[in-house]
């Protein structure tokens, strides 16, 4: 078996949520991008796929509804480096009555090289009650369209199998 789950040609399926060029300032004390960063560069690719769903900061301005991640899971492939440029593609893997299991593929486009995969399960909100809540139904009729386009690419999800919606 393959170190990484999925050839990049196949995550080049999915629609590029966001991109960045590495700074030095997400360097750490070992010189290298510190998880952090891998996790924020993460969320600037969710936080775009929100708002093409209807769920990103609109959304939460004009509601009472957020989104609190659940469960994180990140493997890392190969290092990232300072001026490199990384696009964040994003995969819905699951989704429930108001959870949502999805995967973020870290492409280091500099090398065209899969950089890390990471999993979140997160939950739709009412931050009033600070509850789960269920989906907006035209934000889970968004997400069951792209649940169904994305479920029929010729390729499964390479999920790390401990995580559920």
């Amino acid at each position: 078996m393959s170190r990484i789950p999925t050839p990049l040609a196949q995550v080049r399926q999915l629609e590029k949520a966001a991109e960045k060029r590495i700074p030095p300032g997400y360097l750490d004390e070992n010189q290298h991008v510190n998880v952090q960063y891998y996790m924020r560069l993460f969320e600037r690719g969710l936080m775009a796929f929100f708002d093409g769903v209807g769920l990103g900061a609109v959304y939460t301005a004009a509601d009472v509804y957020g989104n609190f991640a659940l469960e994180q899971h990140i493997r890392y492939f190969d290092e990232i480096l300072v001026d490199e440029t990384v696009g964040i593609y994003i995969r819905l893997v699951a989704l429930g009555v108001k959870r949502a299991y999805i995967m973020g593929f870290l492409v280091n486009e500099s090398r065209e090289e899969l950089a890390a995969i990471v999993e979140i399960v997160m939950m739709n909100v009412d931050m009033a009650a600070r509850r789960g809540a269920p989906f907006p139904p035209d934000a889970k009729r968004r997400l069951d369209a792209l649940l169904a386009r994305q479920q029929a690419l010729p390729w499964a999800a390479p999920v790390c199998g401990v995580m559920r919606v």
